[in-house]
């Protein structure tokens, strides 16, 4: 962690150790009330500090230099009995006035001094524009905007520009009379003759001020264009943002625009040196980096002493006895105005106090009737959240591209939204961005602009990852990505890389496997024993990826697959750990201290060290030891008949669960498939025909019943908008049960418990359907169909007859 100066975390104290080292005779009590009257903030007081820290001799040179609190410190220094500081005079005319100005090259200037200063053309010395006359200073400024001297401004002007703008406005035929224009200009020009006459001059030197270009000039103009607008002038519009086109208040100015203050604060957004996000600048530190709201109450800079709890946090109010953070800041207790019981009360200063609970008051949603929060109010009443949602009125068309949804921000769409973001982050300083990221671009906002948005404005890690592909610093490559990952798992990295893929931009891997191969070289490298280390590398390499890629012949691996290699390269450094905890090793472990290991109750599963216990006596680390199998586990009860076909029936008749849960359930409930076989299904498996719908489960295509078959169609008709991706499978088909991961399908974990959400045990209804199978069709039937093993198929034939006679036993 970097380190606080002291200039940052106690200004105040630098402040008096410098002025105590310049006059030692001023009562430190005095010092604290001059540093009270020049800075209101600790903020402002780090930058008065850091000023004084860099040159402490502006409080006994004279020098009108550094920023205005310097001056208003000697000053108040001065008042307080200072003998020792000098208070600097303007450096223009010389005289000890405050000096709230600068003449652009850091020299501090007094009102009048700079009142007279032109940045634009420099010092003009009183000159007048028009005659020319420099024995007066400027006056004000004539009606084409140059600086001119009394006598040339005053032939300009009228006795009364009140009337002459009444006559005026009465020219342009807005169809509103005396008794409403001649209040509604004293409340706008607030019977301020050289802002009446302002707003005349503007008028006259631009006739479509009025029209929709009142944003060009200044507020008293947006002022006047609102209040005609309100008293129902005639093709007088609201003035509108010129960025964003909506009509809100134009608070700020954008290159002499007046804009409002969404479109300011984007345009002057910058990257949060602590987040790295681009928002808001909300302060800077003492070195210039720019720091957002959100982070803003992390800076040292930002934080005082709470006077309640005593703690370094950032103020949340200033109270008579000093600043309190947020979590002391409590609400005055006070009578509420809505259920009039005594209560800390908010709004207490508007007259109008409010306790919480009044605060969140529910309220009947217009649509569905239900109390609950209101998030929006319409003509048609309040809002829910959820109804909100799906609100004809919550649907606006975006200002780009004209789609009518709900918008995101800046009167824009997602998508559009999401555009502009990632152009910015992809386009490089030198503003030159790389044709070939192009298509990452295109990528990213056609699979899903929502997600894309949020995923750009909300991990910094994304954020990072982009702008390095638009600097060129990061290639679009797997090993690149690869590096960029923080773990084993990065869901940031892990998303854009499959969106890529999908998008055909990477190539395809098995990235389970390679998921599972970044996991062991994390996991071997936190191993603090090389002996340890070189054993568990081996283990997982030769022994468990070797067996891997062996079995799956080339095609991907399943995320089941990787799990079980992890818990059994997990419980051999588990066994290693163990048995120095019994002083022996690898070599020395003989079978009393394996039975020891099996009986252990500390030991959760001993039987998952069997491979590596057989690697290593096959390897000739061990010798003379070997773990039994793991003991059959416990046979699940199968689903009660009746139970089963209750289930059926409802997933084939209730349309309120969804169409992939309805189809999983009934594969598992009629034909025994698992969770992990029905995940793995594309739209490649579905045949539909003359004679109807068949799923192709093994080498014989199996005929679905209906309503079953409507379901699986309803099933290919969604994964049919995926057809556009690489999918990561050896068909490259859709995935029926596809996830927000574009390209990788549900996994068989997330499928059972899916299931379980439904009522339905997968185990157990997998074998009440198997039971009921095995004993009504053939196993070389069952094998072709479904591709149960003729001996399985026995074996479940077997358990049916030995359940059916315990049943008919038990009903004698």
């Amino acid at each position: 962690m970097t380190a606080v100066s002291r200039t940052a975390s106690d200004p105040y104290g630098v402040i008096g150790d410098l002025v105590a080292a310049v006059d030692s005779g001023l009562p430190m009590e005095s010092v604290r009330t001059a540093i009270g009257r020049a800075v209101s903030s600790k903020p402002a007081a780090v930058r008065l500090a850091q000023a004084l820290d860099d040159d402490p001799t502006l409080l006994i040179s004279g020098r009108a230099e550094g920023p205005a609190s310097v001056e208003r410190l000697i000053r108040a220094l001065v008042e307080l009995g200072a003998a020792h500081v000098v208070r600097p005079p303007c450096s223009r005319c010389g005289k000890l006035r405050p000096l709230t100005n600068t003449d652009g090259s850091g020299q501090r200037l007094c009102s009048p001094c700079g009142r007279g200063h032109s940045k634009r053309t420099g010092w003009t010395a009183g000159a007048c524009e028009v005659c020319g006359n420099g024995g007066t200073p400027p006056y004000g400024r004539d009606r084409a905007g140059r600086e001119v001297c009394r006598l040339c401004y005053k032939a300009e002007c009228t006795e009364d520009p009140a009337t002459d703008l009444l006559s005026y406005l009465h020219r342009l035929n807005f169809g509103l009379d005396d008794a409403v224009l001649r209040p509604l200009i004293a409340n706008v020009a607030g019977h301020n003759a050289s802002i009446t006459r302002r707003l005349l001059w503007d008028l006259q030197n631009q006739p479509g001020l009025l029209a929709g270009r009142a944003h060009h000039y200044g507020p008293r103009t947006l002022l006047l264009a609102e209040r005609l607008h309100q008293a129902g002038a005639r093709d007088v519009p609201v003035p509108a943002c010129p960025h964003c086109g909506r009509a809100v208040r134009l608070s700020h100015s954008i290159k002499r625009l007046r804009v409002c203050g969404t479109c300011y604060n984007r345009s002057t957004a910058e990257p949060c040196k602590r987040c790295g996000r681009t928002r808001p600048v909300a302060g800077r530190d003492t070195d210039g980096s720019p720091f957002c709201t959100g982070c803003r109450d992390q800076e040292a800079a930002c934080q005082e002493r709470c006077v309640r709890c005593g703690r370094d946090r950032a103020v949340s109010v200033r109270t008579d006895q000093g600043p309190l953070c947020a979590t002391c800041r409590k609400p005055p207790t006070m009578q509420c105005s809505a259920c009039g019981k005594t209560r800390p009360c908010f709004h207490s200063a508007a007259g109008t106090p409010r306790c919480r609970a009044c605060l969140t008051k529910l309220e009947p949603c217009t649509d569905c009737g239900r109390p609950s929060r209101v998030v929006a109010r319409t003509e048609r009443g309040p809002f829910c959240e959820n109804c909100w949602k799906v609100a004809p009125e919550a649907r606006k068309p975006c200002q780009n591209c004209s789609t009518v949804e709900r918008l995101f921000h800046y009167g824009l769409c997602h998508r559009c939204a999401g555009e502009r973001h990632l152009r910015t982050l992809l386009t490089p300083p030198d503003g030159k961005a790389r044709p070939e990221l192009e298509k990452v671009a295109s990528a990213l906002l056609d699979f899903n602009p929502r997600r894309t948005l949020l995923y750009l404005r909300e991990s910094p890690t994304a954020n990072k990852l982009i702008t390095d592909l638009g600097a060129g610093t990061c290639e679009l490559t797997h090993e690149a990505l690869d590096a960029r990952m923080t773990g084993p798992k990065d869901l940031a990295v892990d998303y854009f890389r499959s969106v890529l893929v999908s998008a055909g931009i990477l190539p395809v891997r098995d990235e389970y496997l390679a998921r599972l191969e970044r996991w062991i070289e994390h996991k071997t490298a936190a191993l603090e024993d090389p002996d340890d280390r070189r054993l568990i590398t081996a283990f997982a390499r030769w022994d468990r990826i070797a067996r891997i890629r062996r079995r799956a012949r080339g095609k991907p691996i399943s995320a089941s697959t990787a799990d079980i290699t992890q818990v059994y390269i997990t419980k051999a450094i588990v066994f290693l750990s163990w048995l120095k905890e019994h002083n022996a090793t690898l070599a020395t472990c003989r079978q009393p201290l394996i039975d020891l290991w099996l009986t252990s109750e500390n030991n959760q599963g001993p039987y998952s060290a069997k491979p590596f216990v057989t690697w290593a006596v096959r390897s000739n680390f061990a010798s003379g030891i070997s773990i039994p199998a793991r003991p059959r586990r416990i046979f699940h009860r199968p689903l009660d008949a009746d139970e089963r076909w209750i289930i059926a029936r409802r997933l084939l008749n209730d349309d309120s669960f969804e169409t992939r849960d309805r189809v999983a359930g009934l594969m598992v409930l009629l034909y025994g498939q698992t969770p992990a076989r029905i995940c793995r299904l594309t739209t490649a498996h579905v045949h539909h025909d003359d004679h109807g719908v068949a799923l192709q489960i093994n080498k014989t295509p199996l005929r679905l019943p209906p309503p079953l078959d409507n379901l699986v169609l309803q099933l290919v008709d969604i994964a049919r908008n995926q057809e556009h991706m690489v999918m990561s499978n050896e068909l490259n088909a859709p995935w029926l049960f596809p996830t927000q991961q574009p390209g990788k399908p549900l996994s068989s974990s997330r499928l059972a418990a899916r299931l379980r959400n439904i009522g339905l045990p997968s185990e157990a209804g997998r074998c009440a359907a198997l039971l009921d199978l095995c004993v009504q069709v053939p196993p070389a039937v069952l094998q072709r169909l479904l591709g149960i093993s003729p001996f399985a198929a026995e074996r479940w034939a077997a358990g049916a007859v030995r359940t059916a006679y315990a049943a008919e036993v038990a009903r004698r």
